[in-house]
């Protein structure tokens, strides 16, 4: 049984980095979010080849009271493990949530009245429990699914830190107004390195617990309906891989250890799957060259063509899907084949942070979800209609699947041009 290690991680263009608890036991692995961001200045990676050592250096301020709490953490896993006979990371992860983040439910008897944070907590139990179900979409009147709450359990995480930034120990309903939001946003954006599209995750959730909280009665408060109660609207820094650089990548030999996260990398660039759905898939029948699934993240159920180079991949494992790997083990994997020298393709691009233009390398931005978006974009880019993208895809209205898409307008105005063409326009 592994020794509990803390792992620095960054996301691309953000100051700082989250702290990471692994822990491997019993064949399986923890990975659990500490609560604590640093700059990487200050993370000590080797601290572990050390009884010295610690993860956080001595030059950050806190470093002695996060140090102490990272090692509680650590003593705590081991402990349940090996005196409490806990052998899973779920029930792990709901044993440290309780034990250091102070994240206990609250039951109905205990919400506190006209508390914004209270009511929220009182919402996600009711939700997991099934007192509230969903109220349209496809999955209209089904119990909500556990990965479901986790935005809304952050969102209530980060009200709890604003709170205590202000010294106040309830957020009241009657508070949430235009200036609640420039204080949040400030401490979201300017304190915390929030990025837009995170802020905007919790601008969403806060709507929506207080539209709840008005649907029940709770409250008649509206200061979050105010114009300028604004949920940011962004455009996603993500990407796409070109055809030519897909056939680079298919035709490449690897060392074995990339073979199969490139070839799952591959399925979803030629099926426009998820990862959650491609990484657990299995092969029941594709000879009338349709792959027919349930999606795992929407309930929606698809049907997606068959095309000739993905039954080129099923063919190497006899007809079969490549055994599955984890997201973070795909993510890393992906990123080290983008920079393969052999490959030339790791250029550098351009993105857009939060309005701001900036380059940085294709690897960075590589992840389980860009062959996804790669299918829906190139599919566009070569001239299928939209509308029938969609139905592989599982978006809903053309509007949100244009605004998902990695195309340009030159691209659009591009395939008009086209279509002209061939109606001799």
């Amino acid at each position: 049984m592994a020794i509990p290690k803390i792992y620095f991680q960054q996301k691309t263009n953000e100051k700082d980095g989250q702290l990471y608890l692994y822990y491997s036991f019993f064949g399986k692995r923890l990975k659990y979010y500490t609560g604590f961001r640093i700059e990487q200045k200050f993370f000590n990676k080797d601290y572990f080849k050390s009884n010295t050592k610690k993860p956080v250096k001595n030059s950050y301020l806190y470093s002695d009271q996060v140090n102490d709490v990272l090692a509680d953490m650590a003593s705590f896993c081991v402990n349940e493990v090996t005196k409490n006979r806990i052998y899973g990371t779920d029930e792990l992860k709901k044993l440290l949530d309780t034990e250091f983040k102070d994240k206990i439910e609250l039951h109905p008897e205990e919400f506190i009245s006209h508390d914004l944070i209270s009511y929220a907590e009182l919402v996600v139990s009711e939700r997991r429990s099934g007192l509230r179900l969903i109220i349209k979409g496809n999955r209209q009147g089904q119990k909500y699914k556990a990965d479901s709450l986790k935005n809304i359990e952050t969102t209530i995480f980060q009200l709890k830190k604003f709170a205590k930034k202000q010294h106040i120990e309830k957020l009241p309903f009657d508070t949430i107004d235009n200036s609640f939001y420039a204080s949040f946003r400030k401490f979201c954006i300017e304190e915390q390195s929030m990025r837009l599209s995170t802020f905007a995750t919790r601008i969403r959730d806060i709507k929506m617990v207080m539209n709840e909280a008005n649907e029940y009665g709770v409250t008649d408060c509206k200061g979050h309906l105010s114009t300028r109660f604004i949920k940011p609207d962004y455009e996603a820094d993500t990407i796409s891989i070109s055809p030519s650089d897909i056939e680079k990548i298919h035709a490449h030999v690897f060392q074995e250890r990339y073979n199969r996260v490139k070839d799952l990398f591959l399925i979803g660039c030629y099926s426009g799957m998820r990862f959650s759905d491609y990484s657990a898939y299995e092969i029941t029948d594709v000879e009338d060259r349709f792959l027919r699934l349930k999606q795992a993240k929407t309930g929606e159920r698809v049907t997606i063509p068959v095309m000739k180079k993905l039954r080129d991949i099923l063919n190497r494992y006899d007809g079969n899907w490549p055994p599955p790997v984890s997201n973070q083990e795909f993510n890393r994997t992906i990123k080290e084949i983008f920079r393969s020298k052999a490959l030339k393709i790791d250029k550098e691009i351009t993105i857009q942070v939060d309005g701001v233009s900036k380059t940085v390398k294709l690897s960075s931005m590589v992840s389980s979800h860009t062959g996804r978006r790669t299918y829906a974009t190139n599919m566009f880019i070569a001239g299928v209609p939209s509308l029938l993208i969609m139905s592989a895809t599982g978006h809903k209205t053309e509007e949100s699947f244009l605004k998902y898409i990695r195309a340009t307008n030159e691209d659009k105005s591009r395939l008009l041009a086209e279509w002209m063409d061939k109606l001799d326009l």
